[in-house]
């Protein structure tokens, strides 16, 4: 079999141009598509004779556009199963009916040597010829250069006749190029050739870099139509326009050819990394950062210093925002902070002058125009903040001397800031959003999962968006726990859940196992995310509950439609805890917040904590059995799920252990339930029960009611085991403050 050499490859003297930075599976003017690639592979065609993308219906589009001629049969399998390959016509030519010959069959089933000699022997009986080997045998040729064709080479062009007359129907184009399509055809491909160089390298190692990415899949079908335009366009390379040039000449807009645009954007991008170079110490110098070249997510995110006039302070600003970012700050947050200065450094042209020019003056001129310009208190203290966090900073690490010791702000510069009452939802809109038939018009699944794990826990939407796969975890008594991290603490946190919403996240679980092989989000993003890698993006969820609030007709009590945002849903959380009598040391745990004064946001600090009680108490079930106090890392979780549950279900003799809003099927039988827990407080309870109990089964037995005695014989014998387990050894060690059968006996000695 004749192996194809590639025609062309970059030339290495390109030097560090994107040429030289070619890996050799893309230095190919026909790159090859790696099904098993999640970015320009995918799934194949049904076909199970057809190795290629499945791009429409399962299918590729050859057998797509072959289903439709065939009537569009309606059992699929049974037609895909008899359907041919797309490669018929590189099947191995016929050859010359002589044995020994191994030219290309002509007339008479002969090549044309041994067609020529029949005729001038007198064209005897054919069949009698033939099998008499045709004479001499044809002096030996080279091999086809055609792939895989088995016959000998006839003229200049050194390929048998059949695929010598298919090169001339073509035109006679280059005859490497034309041999590297025909060994591709049938096959999904990038077809590079019409390109001219350097254009060609640049299309390739645009590619290259999406693969490496591992973020936007594309496919050979997605861009073809880009690479049969980019040939007329009448230059030699992308970098000869601008991206604005490029899509205007091109046509292309959000409404048509997005994909092509988007690829050609990027492949621009690409370009002028390499090019212009990434990383700190070549984005630093430009008053315009591109965040991707410093490592951060984000095509055409950027900060742009170029309106801060005054040198000074933009060299001061862009050395703390880089610090800033160095220390772990979010981006978003920084871009606030240089918005802040730009506009501090716009309103004071004499700034220019030099940093002597910061006066206290100007800064309370400063103040006065942040009134007029952001009336809300709110904004005012973020522009004031970001002011004083420079020039603490710069001072700090002395960045710049020259600033004045004594400009500076103070607590008496920032506003009053009065605070609003809770944002929580009323119950009314809330029973609307909760009711399952809502809830099933939520069209993406993963949308519909992050609505409801935000109503159950409170978690803030980021959070809730970015929980890992593995964010299940359960206690010693089998109760579910959503681990997860909270990303403005920067900490893992756990919140206990109902059994219900942890059934749909196992759901959930299972189809992302289905869909991805590696994946790292519980909710990943449902595009330009091959792998599983990126997770749901709060953008799109807020996109999502916009209209479903509308789909749904979300209405207050006054019948006016509702906007509710993700944040909502935690202050709704936090306030419904408050109004169940839950401690507020419990909320704040719950919430994961830092102080009591974040949480009292949702209601006033109750003095009162039972925790240390909970851990002191000895604890037993229904079996007498002590239950060990929940230690490591799932402790403080373990907790919280047991204050909530004695706030809700309180009972006269111990506390339910049943996890958050799940169904008991023990109802009014604590004593014969495997989640109820007591503890030596309520001894008196259960010996008075006891007592009862007992007196009963002696009526019962004396009236022949067997199935009650029976009944509350179960009862007696876990009585009995309570107060033996309580009156045990571990129980108080015969401490004075005890009142348990031990330390009376310990008194009667």
């Amino acid at each position: 079999m004749r192996q194809l050499q590639p025609t062309t490859s970059p030339d290495p003297g390109l030097g560090t141009g994107p040429a030289a930075r070619l890996r050799p599976q893309f230095a190919q003017p026909v790159i090859l598509a790696d099904p098993d690639d999640p970015v320009i592979g995918g799934p194949t065609c049904l076909i199970p004779v057809c190795d290629r993308l499945a791009v429409i219906f399962g299918k590729c589009s050859a057998h797509h556009r072959r289903w439709i001629d065939d009537g569009r049969p309606d059992d699929l399998s049974a037609w895909a199963g008899r359907a041919p390959a797309n490669r018929r016509w590189l099947h191995q030519p016929a050859k010359c009916a002589i044995v020994t010959c191994r030219r290309s069959r002509r007339e008479h089933g002969l090549c044309h040597s041994h067609a020529s000699r029949w005729h001038q022997q007198g064209r005897e009986d054919l069949p009698q010829w033939i099998g008499s080997g045709g004479g001499p045998p044809l002096p030996a040729g080279t091999d086809c250069r055609f792939p895989d064709c088995g016959l000998e080479a006839e003229g200049e062009a050194g390929l048998c006749v059949h695929h010598r007359n298919r090169w001339v129907r073509a035109d006679r184009p280059p005859i490497d190029s034309w041999l590297l399509g025909c060994a591709t055809f049938g096959r999904d491909r990038f077809d590079l050739r019409a390109l001219p160089e350097p254009m060609r390298w640049e299309i390739a190692y645009a590619i290259q870099c999406r693969v490496d990415e591992r973020r936007t899949i594309t496919r050979p079908h997605s861009i073809r139509r880009l690479l049969r335009a980019l040939p007329a366009a009448g230059v030699a390379s992308l970098l000869d326009r601008t991206a604005e040039a490029w899509t205007a000449h091109l046509g292309f807009s959000s409404d048509r050819g997005h994909i092509e645009r988007r690829f050609l954007l990027d492949a621009i991008g690409y370009l002028q990394d390499l090019e212009e170079g990434v990383g700190w110490d070549a984005e630093f110098p430009r008053d315009v950062w591109l965040l991707r070249r410093l490592g951060f997510p984000g095509r055409d995110a950027r900060f742009r210093f170029t309106v801060i006039e005054p040198l000074w302070l933009r060299h001061l600003t862009k050395r703390w925002a880089r610090w800033r970012l160095s220390t772990g700050i979010a981006v978003a947050t920084v871009g606030a902070d240089i918005r802040a200065i730009t506009s501090f450094a716009q309103s004071f042209p004499t700034l220019r002058n030099g940093p002597e020019a910061l006066t206290r003056q100007v800064v309370e001129v400063h103040l006065a125009h942040l009134v007029e310009r952001f009336p809300n208190p709110k904004s005012r203290t973020g522009q004031l903040t970001s002011l004083a966090g420079l020039l603490r900073t710069a001072r700090q690490h002395g960045w710049e001397p020259r600033l004045p010791p004594q400009v500076d702000l103070f607590p008496e510069d920032y506003p009053r800031l009065t605070r609003g009452a809770p944002r929580a939802l009323p119950e009314t809109v809330m029973a609307q959003l909760e009711r399952p038939d809502n809830l099933a018009r939520f069209t993406d699944p993963r949308g519909r999962l992050l609505a409801r794990i935000l109503m159950n826990t409170g978690l803030r939407v980021g959070d809730g968006s970015k929980l890992p796969l593995d964010c299940i975890v359960r206690d010693g008594q089998g109760a579910p726990y959503l681990r997860y991290t909270n990303h403005k603490m920067r900490r893992e946190a756990f919140v206990p859940i109902d059994t219900d919403l942890a059934q749909a996240i196992a759901v959930q679980q299972q189809a992302v196992f289905g869909e991805f092989d590696d994946p790292r989000f519980l909710l990943p993003r449902p595009n330009r995310n091959p792998e599983g890698k990126v997770a749901f993006s709060t953008a799109t969820f807020r996109g999502q509950l916009r209209e479903w609030l509308r789909t749904c007709d979300i209405r207050d009590e006054h019948r006016r439609a509702v906007h509710v945002t993700p944040h909502q849903w935690r202050h709704t959380f936090g306030t419904r805890l408050i109004n169940n009598d839950v401690s507020q040391e419990t909320v704040r745990r719950l919430l994961d917040h830092d102080s009591h004064a974040m949480t009292s946001h949702y209601a006033r600090l109750s003095d009162t904590t039972i925790r240390e009680q909970w851990e002191r108490a000895r604890k037993v079930n229904i079996a007498g059995e002590e239950l060990a106090t929940d230690r490591g890392p799932l402790a403080d979780a373990v907790w919280m799920k047991n204050n909530l549950a004695r706030a809700k279900m309180a009972l006269p003799n111990g506390y339910c252990t049943l996890p958050l809003q799940q169904k008991c099927e023990f109802a009014n039988a604590c004593l014969t339930c495997p989640v109820f827990v007591t503890t030596a407080e309520f001894l008196p309870q259960h010996r008075r029960q006891l007592e009862q109990t007992q007196a009963l089964i002696a009526h019962a037995d004396a009236g022949g009611h067997q199935r009650l005695a029976e009944m509350n014989r179960t009862v007696e014998r876990n009585l009995i085991a309570i107060i033996d387990g309580l009156d045990g050894p571990g129980c108080c060690g015969g401490a004075s403050s005890c009142s348990c059968s031990r330390k009376r006996g310990t008194d009667a000695g």
